[in-house]
């Protein structure tokens, strides 16, 4: 059963998506690229393949900890994406005391909604979004590059990081803390 709060978050992430899409479209149509949404290969997270990239997922504020997972990186044809599984968003809470952006001033006393989920699917990379909500207000909402088989890390807001870094074994299944 839905609650109130999940249809508003869910409607949250929705805005922030469309958000990251067209930002990440427009500086490709300015210069006069196109390519066909469903041309050629590229990466998606929590693929079914049998030849993925296994990756791990840290996110921190002021140092802590606040969600990790794993995922398999696979790399293939836009149209074989299995869109159930790609467009998931990994949801998850945390303690607030952070201000966002330096403007969005959070409690100790209060939950903050965190959620991943894949932003955009490139030939060389995967793009995550990246959001947090509190209050029925998005205090941020970025995206971070995946390069499978590679670590990154992005500082999406001061004092708020994001790893990803290639695993050395299969990727047990996502722990959302």
């Amino acid at each position: 059963m839905r609650t109130y709060f999940d249809s508003q978050f869910a409607t949250l992430v929705r805005v922030a998506c469309v958000s990251i899409l067209v930002a990440v479209a427009m500086p490709c149509a300015a210069l006069g690229q196109s390519a066909s949404p469903d041309s050629g290969d590229v990466w998606f997270w929590f693929g079914a393949c049998k030849d993925g990239k296994p990756m791990g997922v840290e996110l921190s504020v002021e140092g802590k900890t606040v969600y990790h997972s794993s995922f398999r990186a696979c790399r293939m044809m836009r149209t074989d994406a299995n869109g159930e599984r790609e467009g998931k968003a990994k949801a998850f809470r945390f303690v607030g005391g952070h201000t966002f952006q330096g403007t969005y001033r959070t409690t100790k006393q209060e939950q903050i909604e965190g959620s991943i989920w894949q932003a955009g699917a490139d030939p060389d990379d995967i793009l995550l979004g990246v959001s947090f909500v509190a209050h029925n207000q998005i205090l941020l909402n970025t995206i971070h590059i995946v390069r499978p088989g590679k670590s990154t890390q992005s500082e999406l807001d001061a004092g708020v990081v994001i790893k990803t870094y290639p695993m050395t074994s299969t990727p047990v299944p996502p722990t959302d803390r």
